[in-house]
């Protein structure tokens, strides 16, 4: 089974799958699942795809999820899996293929007996970009606890940092590029805002297991390469927040600072963080399943990102977040997955369904 579950890894990173594109791996899945007579449903999405799911979908009482979406592949080749030594690597390999792979195996492991245990395996669309899959899934889910299957180098995470992400633009006025007295540079202006992030009093306080609050530059647009001083440059941050901080102060004292400043911005995202209490029954029962299943106590810590499962918070549903891989390599030219976590993943996994 552990060698199934690795071709299967290999055969799903080989599927190019960007947010918006998911059909072919859907499809994938779907005759494999048919191959290996499990059965599963549809779960449509507007203006989008939708999400598989298997198992027990009227009334599940736990819920194993994964996406099955990629972000973009940094220079535009279509995605190829590597082995290389004790990793395979390529776009998707960790975030979120590694977890899909290992999903599937249990639905063709389990396919009897998911319905009976009260098991929802739900394979998810658009969580890179909208979180639409996972939010339509839970709106009318009334599960006990859900386990979300992402890069946590198998850490059992049970909070998650919040978000904040926004644009903002700012003038300047346009001059030949060697006036710089008559010019006002917008690139500057931007930059001091930048600059001036570090006196806010949301950032740089420490929190285990996340790190301190902080916030990076994802893009920046300005200028022509002409010899003109640029009269706009518009630029994207997120803010990463500590799971016990507040949200609507953040964006709050973020507006007062942009306003002063006389800058345009847009939010685009606001995403508190969490944290689920250490007595929940998904967290007791995964910490189990962890120790019987690879004879050592669990490993804890905390999601940096996030995840599907602030939806299922949100909804009232402890999550946890769970599964193989290292965070800051995903999304990257060397994104790479060990191939004794994915197996080991497997394991935790199966013995967590058994103990239900």
């Amino acid at each position: 089974m552990e060698r199934y579950l690795i071709n299967q890894l290999l055969n799903l990173i080989s599927i190019p799958s960007v947010t918006g594109q998911e059909g072919e791996i859907l499809f994938y899945l779907e005759e494999a699942l048919t191959s290996e007579e499990v059965e599963f449903e549809r779960q449509r999405i507007e203006g989008s795809w939708y999400n598989l799911l298997v198992g027990e979908t009227e009334n599940p009482k736990y819920v194993i999820a994964a996406h099955v979406d990629t972000v973009p592949p940094v220079d535009g080749s279509p995605p190829k899996p590597v082995v290389d030594g004790d990793y395979i690597k390529g776009l998707g390999s960790a975030d979120d293929k590694a977890g899909v792979a290992v999903m599937y195996t249990l639905a063709t492991e389990f396919s009897e007996t998911l319905k009976e245990k009260g098991v929802l395996l739900a394979f998810l669309v658009d969580e890179e970009k909208t979180g639409l899959g996972s939010w339509t899934l839970v709106q009318n889910l009334k599960a006990e606890g859900a386990i979300i299957l992402e890069p946590t180098n198998l850490k059992i995470c049970s909070f998650e940092a919040g978000s904040v992400e926004l644009v903002i633009e700012v003038e300047g006025r346009a001059a030949h590029g060697s006036c710089v007295e008559e010019g006002e540079n917008s690139i500057h202006k931007a930059l001091e805002i930048i600059d001036g992030f570090k006196n806010l009093s949301f950032l740089n306080r420490p929190y285990p297991g996340i790190g301190k609050s902080t916030y990076s530059i994802m893009s920046i647009n300005s200028g022509d390469f002409e010899l003109r001083i640029p009269q706009k440059c518009s630029f994207m941050v997120d803010f990463r927040l500590n799971p016990d901080q507040n949200t609507e102060k953040v964006v709050a004292e973020l507006t007062d600072y942009l306003e002063k400043h006389k800058a345009k911005y847009r939010f685009i995202d606001i995403s508190p963080g969490f944290i689920i209490e250490e007595n929940c029954r998904i967290l007791k029962l995964l910490k189990e399943a962890f120790q019987q299943a690879l004879a050592q106590p669990p490993m804890v810590g905390g999601m940096k990102s996030w995840t599907d499962a602030e939806h299922f918070v949100r909804k009232g549903i402890p999550a946890v977040i769970f599964g193989p891989g290292e965070l800051w390599i995903c999304h990257t030219p060397e994104e790479k997955v060990p191939i004794q976590q994915v197996i080991d993943c497997y394991r935790v996994l199966k013995r967590f369904i058994e103990l239900i």
